[in-house]
């Protein structure tokens, strides 16, 4: 894919709650002008002045439709080819206290922007049927993994259309960080932005009492504050709050922590799990599809339901698998996603 121009749409609070998402968009972005291409950012809703002179469009989330359908739908209904991004792993089939918060947000975005005719659309669907849409009418969907393929086209997505592209690190900015030598690392590192799903409470009562001391990195979204806070509490100074760091300060903990650890219910693979076992950390991990199908036998596992604090324990004395380091390093790099990008032509999905 060269000489085109590109409109990516994010969501509105990448700037102020950075992510994953943050992190790929800035990855392919890099990438795509690389292989000269003009891409341009854009968060928040699109009119259809904002798409002029573009090729194409590349929107962010499908669970998030209350951020994502309205760039979405203003696009499709111009007429422009739209590159549809997950960044999810879990399935649709969802009760209704899991949909009620989503469809309350799409509802409270129509209120906001009521002359929008994906707001007027949005008022009478609910978010399912806006999800569904996404899934079915993208031209192109990118998944991080085999494992989202399978379950995006068991939920109906077009399997001429989906295309897999692994989250990669960015070697460059990687070795301006220099590792400590594993008998000089103590730190034991858990990054990710607060909520339930990603299931920090549920670390913190498994340590409860024990003399092992996580650092979370990250904060909260406005509408999980009351959960960070929560976190906070029941911590009780066993661990330590570090807010939001930049890049550079992670990755800077990251190379003198010990195990990065995640224990949430449902995740991609992660770029901070790549780049912690790029600066030698020991990994312990959900057992969840594509994470396994990133880091197989090199990483070591927990079950998010029943945390073993032994098994962290476990996992803080033995250092990486030898081959760890040099899997991500083969597999997973910018320039793995030179290749997948020049292969990639958007317009033979469309008909």
């Amino acid at each position: 894919m060269r000489n085109r121009t590109i409109l990516f749409c994010l969501r509105r609070d990448y700037l102020c709650h950075p992510g994953g998402d943050t992190m790929q968009m800035e990855s392919y972005a890099r990438i795509l002008r690389q292989s000269g291409n003009h891409v341009r950012l854009h968060s928040g809703s699109v009119a259809p002045a904002d798409l002029e002179g573009n090729d194409m469009v590349f929107v962010w989330h499908l669970e998030r439709p209350h951020d994502s359908f309205q760039p979405w739908h203003t696009a499709i209904r111009n007429g422009l080819p739209v590159v549809l991004l997950p960044t999810c792993f879990h399935s649709n089939t969802v009760g209704f206290w899991r949909a009620l918060p989503e469809q309350l947000k799409i509802w409270y975005r129509c209120l906001r922007e009521p002359s929008d005719s994906a707001s007027h659309y949005m008022q009478f669907r609910s978010w399912r049927r806006c999800r569904e849409r996404m899934l079915t009418q993208s031209s192109c969907l990118i998944v991080n993994s085999e494992a989202e393929k399978t379950l995006l086209l068991r939920e109906g997505a077009n399997t001429s259309r989906v295309v897999v592209i692994p989250n990669v690190v960015d070697l460059e900015t990687l070795t301006v960080q220099e590792p400590a030598p594993w008998n000089k690392r103590q730190r034991i590192i858990c990054i990710g932005h607060f909520c339930p799903r990603k299931n920090q409470l549920g670390l913190i009562r498994a340590l409860r009492g024990l003399d092992l001391r996580i650092t979370f990195v990250g904060t909260a979204r406005p509408m999980h504050q009351r959960y960070l806070e929560r976190c906070r509490r029941e911590s009780a100074g066993q661990h330590l709050f570090t807010g939001a760091l930049s890049h550079h300060d992670t990755l800077k903990l990251l190379a003198q922590s010990r195990l990065a650890i995640s224990a949430s219910f449902e995740e991609t693979p992660g770029i901070a799990n790549l780049e912690a076992a790029a600066l030698g950390c020991n990994l312990l991990l959900p057992k969840i599809a594509p994470i396994r199908e990133y880091f197989g036998s090199r990483s070591m596992y927990l079950d998010p339901f029943r945390i073993d604090a032994a098994r962290i324990r476990e996992a803080v004395h033995l250092p990486p698998s030898p081959e760890l380091r040099a899997h991500i390093l083969s597999h997973y790099t910018e320039k793995n996603l030179h290749r997948f990008f020049q292969t990639l032509e958007i317009e033979e999905m469309i008909h």
